[in-house]
């Protein structure tokens, strides 16, 4: 099949190029020249694992700024582009709605095209994203019975995106039109099947069982990505709530959260303690799931509280800091971390940076490492006033405590005991417990877990 997909984030340049090394003739579409430019010499624009070399193979991948280049020949069009949180939570849906009357205006279908929403939006902007692309193609003598729409959210986890695009655990097919259900499943099969060969340079599970799919209304589809992300911060913030408790009663929350993951309702996953969720999904989804739920007058005390612990972990660490500096006024805060989990490069709305702005507010130099993302945070961030350094040691030079804010395994790596020599006092704060059971790394440190 012909396929364009517009937005090369993380979402539409790991679905380009999956389906275009299945066999599909695929078109990448994006208003960022320079991204283009960068997809176009074969240089993934995101830190990704597998995607460069992916983007070597000689695949049917094009790319483009220019949606009519390639849009007549699609038999489906995907968008994946942003929805970005407002100031009042509400998804910001600017792009979805750019996008939808790019297609609507530069798009004269003469054989079944099918619009898939992968963006992640709001409950009934499908149907308004239909109604509008329907609109503007008619207007121009177009004829729209050769459209059909479906919503297919995706699942992704930055730093496994490939993999999670080639073994999916589920594919959600969110419409009631036969046509579009059937262009879709197709598209997708050697996918949901596990028909296709392996790329070797692909972590793959040991065993390869056929996708889960289910097919059903937009509406739920839209739903199902919004339950899906808020359910999992649900665990981290309810396992986050539990450390704190256990941590006043003496208890291990290691072996707590060991334990509970052994019983296969609750599993194991997402129930790390520490500094709590960030990045472009989880605080995203949350705050857009609470503004729907405001517009219909419907409370939502569970998922508010989710939010309010997650910013409570960011607090409970300031304060273990403050109880051992006594003031932060002065201080240097070497910083371990900018990005919002490991294995990405990704620094948006990322808890570290939270961190990094409150202990300047209280007037400490904060001096932060990061194996992948400070490129990004020097471009993000250059304002905030964080000194980088691409050296984790001189990092911590003269630093009065060190915070591992992410956990990359790179720092179970470092030599701490050299690292210890620099510093003026022997403060880690390991926000993420990456060290936990591994203490003996760090005994020459006062060590405090989160």
């Amino acid at each position: 099949m012909h396929v364009v997909t517009i937005g090369t984030g993380y979402v539409g340049i790991n679905t380009a190029a999956a389906l275009a090394y299945i066999g599909h003739s695929v078109w990448g579409v994006d208003v960022d020249a320079h991204k283009i430019e960068m997809l176009k010499s074969r240089k993934a624009p995101i830190s990704e694992a597998g995607l460069d070399a992916l983007l070597r193979l000689p695949l049917d991948l094009s790319f483009t700024t220019d949606l009519a280049e390639c849009i007549q020949s699609a038999d489906v069009i995907f968008i994946a582009v942003g929805t970005p949180s407002l100031p009042n939570g509400e998804a910001n849906l600017a792009y979805v709605m750019s996008a939808a009357e790019d297609i609507g205006r530069t798009l004269k279908p003469d054989h079944d095209v099918t619009v898939v929403v992968k963006s992640t939006v709001p409950v009934g902007v499908n149907e308004m994203l239909e109604r509008k692309i329907r609109m503007c193609v008619t207007a121009d003598g177009g004829n729209d019975a050769y459209l059909h729409f479906a919503s297919n959210p995706e699942f992704l986890r930055e730093g496994t995106a490939l993999l999670d695009t080639f073994y999916p655990d589920r594919f959600v097919i969110g419409t009631k039109d036969d046509i579009a259900y059937a262009m879709l499943y197709a598209l997708f099969e050697p996918i949901i099947r596990q028909t296709f060969e392996m790329p070797d340079f692909i972590d793959a599970p040991s065993k390869r069982p056929e996708t889960q799919c289910l097919r059903t209304d937009q509406i739920s589809a839209e739903m199902i990505k919004y339950a899906s992300n808020v359910f999992l911060a649900l665990k981290i913030s309810y396992a986050n709530e539990i450390a704190g408790l256990a941590e006043k009663l003496g208890g291990n929350m290691a072996d707590i959260s060991r334990g509970m993951g052994m019983d296969k309702r609750i599993a194991p996953y997402f129930l790390q303690s520490g500094l709590g969720w960030g990045g472009s999904c989880f605080p995203k989804d949350s705050l857009a799931l609470l503004s729907m739920a405001k517009d219909y007058d419907y409370e939502m005390p569970i998922v508010q509280a989710a939010v309010d612990v997650n910013e409570r972990q960011k607090t409970r660490l300031v304060h273990k800091v403050l109880e051992k500096l006594y003031t932060l006024a002065g201080k240097r805060i070497a910083l371990f971390g900018l990005t919002f989990k490991p294995k990405t490069d990704d620094v948006r709305n990322s808890p570290a940076v939270d961190i990094a702005c409150e202990l300047m507010r209280r007037g400490a130099v904060v001096v932060a490492h990061d194996p992948e993302g400070l490129a990004l945070a020097r471009v993000i961030y250059r304002d905030l006033g964080i000194v980088f350094c691409d050296d984790p040691e001189l990092a911590a030079q003269d630093a009065d405590a060190l915070i591992i804010a992410t956990e990359w395994p790179f720092y179970r790596s470092v030599d701490w005991a050299k690292i210890r020599t620099f510093m003026r006092t022997p403060f880690l704060f390991d926000a993420r417990n990456l060290l936990r059971d591994q203490k003996e790394l760090v005994s020459g440190f006062e060590y405090c877990g989160l």
